[in-house]
């Protein structure tokens, strides 16, 4: 596996982790951010050459529609723009358009950022994801103030098994599905709801070896 296709699937592996909220958040997962290593030193791609064809496809490739609750300063709002980020991160990933997560993640959020720059870089090389769709089945909210300008939401979230293509003439990476619970750190910015950070505990003996892609 070479060192682009390791950045890239180290995105999704970091979701079953278990990390702290803050200071370290999922970022740490990504490592130091140096690019990637030469190409004179960087492992070579051992993979079966498959036919292009033969690939799973993108997946989801419908966006989801922004929540009414983006714009309204209240508990329901911020869960519900919780909510979207989740089910928008399949989406970016399988069609590497940015703006439906790009829409709600705070510009401070640097965990949120390497999300996006994984994503944009896995669709600059031609890949793209299969499958890895979150459910979210409840969340709570703890906010500050009335009506709350912060707060956080703890989502219960299942996250489908996934594929990653990075090479579409190469064998894809096969990424477990997993259970967990998710917090994101939701801020108001006077418009609307924005995700300030974010990290996930994965529930022990939760991760499934789940072998392929979900439609």
């Amino acid at each position: 596996m070479n060192s682009r296709m390791q950045k890239v699937v180290i995105l999704v592996v970091a979701l079953v982790l278990v990390l702290p909220l803050g200071a370290v958040g999922l970022l740490q997962a990504f490592g130091p951010g140096e690019g990637d290593v030469p190409a004179a030193t960087a492992p070579a791609d051992t993979r079966p050459a498959v036919d292009p064809a033969s690939q799973p496809s993108p997946s989801p490739t419908t966006a989801p529609a922004l929540p009414a609750g983006l714009t309204e300063q209240s508990a329901d709002g911020a869960q519900a723009t919780a909510r979207y980020t989740l089910e928008s991160y399949a989406y970016m990933m399988a069609i590497g358009d940015m703006q439906a997560w790009g829409a709600v993640i705070d510009g401070g959020c640097q965990v949120c950022q390497s999300f996006l720059s994984n994503a944009t870089q896995l669709h600059s090389q031609a890949g793209y994801q299969s499958g890895g769709v979150f459910t979210v089945t409840g969340t709570t909210f703890e906010g500050t103030g009335e009506p709350p300008a912060s707060g956080t939401v703890t989502l219960q979230v299942t996250q489908d098994p996934a594929v990653i293509i990075d090479d579409p003439t190469r064998e894809g990476v096969d990424v477990p599905g997993f259970a967990g619970e998710m917090q994101m750190v939701m801020v108001w910015d006077g418009t609307q709801w924005r995700v300030g950070d974010m990290a996930i505990t994965a529930d022990s003996g939760s991760v499934s070896d789940g072998g392929g892609a979900q439609g």
